[in-house]
């Protein structure tokens, strides 16, 4: 028996063993469930084929958190921009396929290369988390190259998705009721390459021991003569290349759609296989993603739903992830859940706070703000104004993610859905039960608080970038499976339904897009107050607290545990408030209205505003605003959102708010100059030392020395006075070497 257990825990055979073990019982459970209605071996293949893809997903993810301890949530856009520029030449100019295919490989080294020197040098400093964030904001700029790069390689309509010719299309074979390609023997070898490629390259290679070597400490690495920068070079390139690799072998199977943006659910196989694997296993990983293939191409083939699959990969992560957080070790769960580039901004000072000038700046600033958000609304075109109620709503979410990232350190990249779940109550008790309008938001927010406290549970054993996988699964459960209606159709209001807005109080109809919009200021406005009070409160600090050190508060009796449910909690629940208002706002309840991406996009609100900042976030949402319904084109969007976040990230890491607060100081340093004030908190105040006064200081220390020149000591031992020079020679003042 302890042989077994000790084959089973092996370090090296451990794991591979284990991933064998669960992709036979996988095999036996649907022989087992389907056993009256399987869908063969065809569909089975045709799953292990998917799987190969995702296996190659999810080494590049592996390699990159081997060596730089991150998570890249750019892997999937990498290879879909270098996959979108193969299909548009292959379609459009007719280039042979192999030319496209080292196009392509060639590209996602080039694009690696790029990314690691021109941004992930720039946060060679940064916390794991900043960085993880950052490739976010590189996946956006990919995913804007995209839509780009059809036009700029001279596409002038539309591209079919269906999977181009090659020259293995031609060659076909039967299993069972399943027609193949020789494109699925193609993906086959290349996934063999691959695997025994980069296992020689790690044991055989002096890049591939320095890529191990760096991996857990970069400085140590570093003094004992390892090239890091190099070595981080050359993993992002290999990732980069996998990625290109997997996009591209994908196409002449199932085809590679133009003009949307592809990333996130693609992506989302690709970590859940990584994750089964531990960042850690490439064999692992290999078996893992086969079995997500698996699953994905059964359920396809009873639901003919594609998108059912990406919903059961939420319960697969939460119980994985469970089951392995106490074996993460201390190197691989250390610092991933700081934000070190968090700033806090101060308030005035006190010695400046009633000061007249301070008074009615702060006054005029409010002013002009409350005027703006006022009547700012009339200097809207139609379309603007029809949308403004919709940046409101943004501004809500924004102020929810900086309670739960910027407060609490918590990672979320779902946080739009749980917008959805409160658009979907909130839609259901409107059109079904006919509820009242602020009985249907109370109920939403409530449900949305409850969610986020379910999803909270596993943070208190899963902290970081881990959290955030798992919130980017729930974004892509909550549009793909929980707004569904095929699957919920008696619980989500349909179309004909809608989700009518009210006459309130006889005096205010709703459907006026400007009272509404005021009533959506309104609700913003009550949110702000409540995340004030909260940051006042004594629960408030306690959050701060256990973000900054858990330990140092737990010392102090606060239940860290008990904390972190609550920033949940809050913060779910002005999400779902906003996710009811903006049901109300769109009339229905639509699965394409969440889509992850759009939570990914909020993220980069708060990091462009200032993750720690109030007024920061409302920043980030103009920013948003105006490019999402500035008549901007969606490619520009992304680039700008994309760009925006790389570059406050390098430069002024508190955001938006940094620049604010930062004119803000200047401005009450000149005050405190001009009216001669010493405020300590202002690092540019201090006293300083007039030319003439410091002549005087040195004079006195003169003086003082040459006082002392004339100075007597009196002699311990013999009781002579000798002066300072006598001292030096007298015999009872010597000290003697001591041999030991």
């Amino acid at each position: 028996m302890k042989s077994v257990q000790s084959v089973w825990r092996h370090p090296r055979v451990g794991g591979p063993l284990r991933a064998v073990v669960g992709l036979g019982s996988l095999w036996l459970a649907l022989v087992v469930l389907l056993r009256n209605n399987e869908p063969g071996i065809g569909i089975y293949l045709f799953g292990v084929i998917i799987g190969l893809l995702y296996s190659l997903l999810a080494i590049g993810l592996i390699l990159i958190y081997r060596a730089t301890r991150i998570i890249n949530f750019a892997q999937a856009e990498i290879g879909a921009a270098t996959g979108v520029m193969a299909v548009v030449l292959i379609k459009i100019h007719h280039v042979p396929y192999i030319v496209a295919f080292g196009i392509a490989i060639g590209s996602g080294l080039l694009a690696g290369m790029l990314v690691e020197v021109l941004i992930i040098r720039r946060f060679a400093k940064s916390s794991r988390l900043v960085l993880s964030v950052a490739t976010i904001g590189v996946g956006l700029v990919f995913a804007g190259l995209q839509l780009l790069i059809p036009h700029w390689l001279g596409a002038t309509k539309l591209i079919d998705p269906a999977p181009p010719a090659t020259p293995f299309s031609q060659v076909h074979f039967q299993v069972g009721n399943f027609r193949f390609d020789a494109n699925s023997l193609v993906v086959v070898f290349w996934v063999a390459v691959v695997v025994i490629g980069l296992t020689l390259f790690f044991r055989a290679t002096d890049i591939g021991l320095a890529v191990r070597g760096s991996a857990e400490n970069a400085d140590r690495a570093a003094l004992l003569g390892i090239p890091v920068k190099r070595v981080s070079t050359v993993v992002w390139m290999l990732a980069a290349a996998l990625s290109s690799l997997a996009l591209f072998l994908r196409v002449p199977i199932v085809g590679l759609p133009i003009g949307v943006f592809v990333g996130p659910v693609i992506l989302l196989y690709g970590l859940a296989a990584a994750v089964i694997a531990r960042m850690e296993s490439f064999t692992t990983a290999l078996i893992a993603g086969i079995a997500l293939g698996v699953i994905e191409q059964t359920l396809y083939y009873f639901t003919r739903d594609p998108s059912v699959s990406g919903a059961l990969i939420l319960p697969i992560l939460l119980a994985v992830m469970l089951l392995q957080r106490d074996k993460l070790s201390r190197g691989q769960d250390t610092g991933v859940s700081t934000w070190s580039l968090a700033k806090e901004f101060r308030p005035i000072p006190p010695e400046l706070r009633n000061v007249p000038i301070v008074v009615w700046t702060r006054l005029a600033l409010g002013a002009a703000t409350v005027a703006l958000l006022l009547f700012g609304y009339n200097g809207l075109a139609f379309k603007q104004q029809i949308l403004a109620s919709v940046v409101v709503i943004y501004a809500i979410v924004a102020v929810s993610l900086v309670i739960l990232i910027g407060w609490a350190g918590q990672i979320s990249l779902g946080q739009w859905g749980l917008a959805g779940i409160g658009a979907g109550v909130a839609g259901n008790l409107s059109a079904l039960h006919n509820a009242d309008f602020f009985v249907t938001l109370i109920v939403a927010g409530v449900v949305g608080a409850v969610v986020a406290v379910v999803i909270g549970l596993p943070a208190l054993r899963i902290t970081g970038l881990y959290l955030a996988v798992t919130t980017l699964a729930f974004g892509i459960t909550v549009q793909n499976y929980l707004l569904s209606p095929v699957y919920f159709s008696s619980l989500l209001p349909t179309h004909s339904d809608g989700v009518p807005r009210p006459f309130l109080y006889g005096r205010f109809d709703l459907t006026n897009d400007r009272t509404f919009y005021y009533l959506c200021l309104v609700v913003l406005a009550l949110c702000l107050a409540s995340a004030r009070a909260l940051r006042r409160s004594r629960t408030g600090r306690a959050i701060i607290a256990v973000r900054d050190n858990t330990k140092a508060a737990q010392s102090y009796a606060v239940n860290s545990s008990s904390i972190k449910l609550w920033a949940f909690a809050l913060s779910g629940f002005w999400a779902a408030v906003a996710g009811a208002l903006f049901a109300y706002h769109q009339g229905q309840v639509s699965t394409q209205a969440f889509s992850p991406e759009l939570s990914l996009t909020l993220l980069i609100v708060v990091v462009i505003g200032g993750v720690t900042s109030i007024p920061g976030a409302l920043l980030g949402t103009l920013y948003i605003g105006a490019l999402k319904y500035g008549d901007i084109s969606p490619s520009g969007q992304l680039l700008a959102t994309g760009f925006g976040a790389l570059l406050l990230l390098m430069f002024f890491p508190g955001g938006l708010a940094q620049l604010f607060y930062g004119t803000r100081d200047g401005f009450l340093r000149w005050v405190a100059a001009r009216r001669g004030i010493v405020v300590p908190s202002l690092l540019a105040d201090s006293r300083t030392i007039e030319p003439e006064a410091e002549g005087d200081v040195l004079s006195d220390a003169v003086v003082t020395a040459e006082a002392h020149v004339d100075a007597h000591l009196r002699c311990p031992v013999c009781d002579a006075l000798l002066t300072m020079a006598e001292a030096a020679d007298h015999d009872h003042l010597q000290v003697e070497a001591v041999t030991v």
